[in-house]
């Protein structure tokens, strides 16, 4: 049996969207998937096992970072190690929620994170995901993505949008889910009730910029059980919350010159498209719907759904 190795070449979230492209590898031509990464203490993934990408697991291996048809069609009997985010979307989208259906929380973590919501079940829930770390604000005064490559969302954008939201629904509560340590962002705890998990994360070896102390995989459960989400565009760890794990979240996100005096919003909602539409939203606009100051069409009165975890 021909392996296929997937190593720690990124983030948690983007690592979960080169599975699909795995296995369509597995179905076409049978390869075993072989999963080094630090986190399978919290998660597992069926139909692979754990293992090492050492020095004899490189020799010889074929490195994927982009996998077009051609290359697709020349992977039989390959020793793999993928990289690649993206592949044939006849090979992936018929199987992309499937895929991620394989995926399953340690109970204990999933446990705590009923044990959250437990409290605050049948009120109004949004979640709110702060990407900073490798993303970066560029300009404090104004959401601007021109020759940005990883744009972070001001925290007043977030802010601003949990107020309107909070002075639209009274009784809201907002689950927040950030890098670093969410305890940091002072004013939004002050100003709203908000939630945050008290899971420690164990995970220091992608440095500085990756970092959190929260458990990044029992956050991004957690974020997945919000029906509306405050989301950073363009970030694998919203996309996998929102449209791949548990139910369909509706995604709320700044537009481009989105300022402190008119914060700009726009609404998203892809459950089960893949990550390139979702980057592509943030990037271009595509699937983006401009939303009112009194959010018009966007359903504010979900709790958290837990029952899929």
């Amino acid at each position: 049996m021909p392996k296929l190795y997937i190593d720690e070449f990124v983030g948690i979230t983007n690592r979960l969207e080169t599975l699909p492209l795995a296995f369509a590898i597995r179905h076409a031509y049978g390869h075993d998937i072989i999963l080094d990464w630090h986190e399978l203490d919290s998660f597992s993934v069926d139909d692979t096992r754990r293992g090492k990408v050492r020095l004899l697991a490189r020799l010889g291996a074929m490195r994927i970072r982009d996998c077009d048809a051609a290359t697709f069609a020349g992977l039989k009997n390959k020793k793999i190690i993928l990289r690649s985010l993206d592949g044939p979307s006849d090979k992936l989208d018929p199987i992309y929620l499937q895929v991620a259906s394989k995926i399953h929380l340690n109970p204990a973590l999933a446990s705590a994170i009923r044990a959250m919501f437990a409290p605050v079940q049948g009120r109004p829930l949004v979640g709110v995901h702060i990407r900073h770390g490798d993303y970066v604000v560029t300009d404090e005064n104004v959401y601007d993505i021109r020759d940005v490559e990883w744009p972070a969302v001001p925290v007043w954008w977030y802010e601003k949008t949990m107020a309107a939201i909070a002075a639209k629904q009274k009784d809201v509560c907002f689950f927040l889910s950030s890098t670093g340590d969410p305890a940091a962002y002072t004013a939004l705890h002050r100003n709203f009730d908000v939630l945050t998990l008290d899971t420690h994360s164990p995970y220091t070896y992608k440095g500085p910029d990756h970092e959190s102390r929260v458990n990044p995989v029992a956050d991004l459960f957690a974020l997945a059980c919000c029906p509306v989400m405050l989301a950073t565009p363009i970030s694998g760890y919203s996309h996998w919350a929102a449209n791949v794990l548990g139910r369909p979240t509706t995604c709320i996100v700044p537009l481009p010159g989105a300022t402190p005096e008119h914060p700009l919003k726009g609404m998203v909602k892809l459950y089960g498209s893949r990550l390139p539409r979702w980057r592509a939203a943030g990037r271009e606009g595509t699937d983006t719907v401009k939303i009112s100051d009194d959010f018009e069409g966007v359903d504010l009165t979900g709790s958290a759904n837990t029952d899929w975890l």
